[in-house]
């Protein structure tokens, strides 16, 4: 459900995953979800500065909800044609992040080859580029005997309101070359068309429901 959009302006903790992080920790297994955002929103990592990486005034102007998750990392623009990809995992201590990221990504793109969706690699500390251009985007947060990996992947995501809502991110991996939004990124129904959210979403849960790694 759309948050109220008189509350808005209030940065709220990104929650869409807690029952998947509550059955880790009840169980002790993995978890997967798999789902298209429900709405237009922008979501902040743990240590963003807000004024530095969004445009507060337009989204407060706009309603556009602004979160912040538990995992690094800068802003990033959601939307429903954005399919959101998290992992839970049982893991003990705090050290790892990076190998996880790279086990979490791997599946990813294995789980998009699977489908036809070729070409998707890593680069940067844990980006999904396709060419040269970011086709997803990931943070990861551990805790005591937990890891959690989500990531953003652009299926058909209003760039044009990424644009618009994002300033240009404070870091940026060396392969950005300063480019800006429109230069950087792209839409995976660009392509692969007639890609939709709902597909992708069904096929890829569908195989990393099969293949847990």
């Amino acid at each position: 459900m759309k948050p109220d959009p008189a509350l808005s302006p209030r940065v709220r903790t990104y929650e869409f995953d807690r029952d998947l992080l509550t059955k880790v920790k009840e169980t002790g297994q993995p978890k997967v979800a798999v789902y298209p955002f429900a709405f237009p929103a922008v979501v902040a990592g743990r240590g963003s500065d807000l004024d530095k990486e969004i445009r507060m005034p337009l989204c407060r102007d706009d309603n556009i909800p602004v979160f912040r998750r538990k995992g690094g990392g800068c802003a990033v623009f959601l939307d429903p044609g954005t399919l959101i990809v998290s992992m839970a995992l049982p893991a003990e201590g705090f050290d790892g992040i990076q190998r996880l990221f790279n086990f979490c990504n791997n599946l990813v793109i294995q789980g998009c080859a699977s489908m036809g969706l070729t070409g998707i690699c890593q680069d940067g500390i844990s980006d999904l580029v396709l060419g040269n251009r970011k086709v997803g985007g990931s943070s990861f947060y551990r805790s005591k005997g937990l890891a959690y990996y989500t990531a953003s992947v652009l299926v058909s995501t209003d760039l044009d309101d990424m644009d618009r809502y994002l300033e240009h991110p404070p870091r940026e991996p060396s392969y950005r070359n300063r480019r800006p939004h429109s230069e950087f990124v792209t839409r995976l129904d660009r392509a692969f068309p007639g890609l939709s959210p709902a597909d992708f979403s069904a096929g890829l849960s569908k195989y990393l429901q099969l293949n847990p790694g």
